[in-house]
């Protein structure tokens, strides 16, 4: 069994990338999932002047989307497929072999 973490800060990545994913693997291959993990928001305040004017301050958030797949059975040609597509701009994709 092969579980798939997809991170990145673009949902629209993710859901492009899992399309093409699944389009390609559910032929031969059966998998569980996608599961759409809760967004994890980090909000940050930042002092855009801090000598004169304190009340004076930027917020920035930034929000992080995280999908796992569970792929049950796989050969080679899976792992070569895998392999191929492991650098996509945008997304961190980890694989765990269980």
């Amino acid at each position: 069994m092969i579980k798939i973490t997809l991170k990145s800060f673009f949902i629209f990545k993710i859901k492009s990338f899992l399309f093409y994913f699944i389009k390609n693997i559910k032929k031969k291959y059966s998998f569980i999932g996608p599961f759409f993990m809760p967004r994890k928001i980090e909000k940050f305040t930042i002092l855009v002047s801090p000598h004169v004017d304190k009340h004076a301050r930027d917020q920035i958030q930034i929000k992080n989307f995280k999908v796992i797949l569970y792929i049950k059975e796989f050969d080679i040609e899976l792992l070569n497929f895998l392999l191929k597509n492991k650098y996509i701009d945008g997304i961190h994709i980890n694989y765990i072999f269980l």
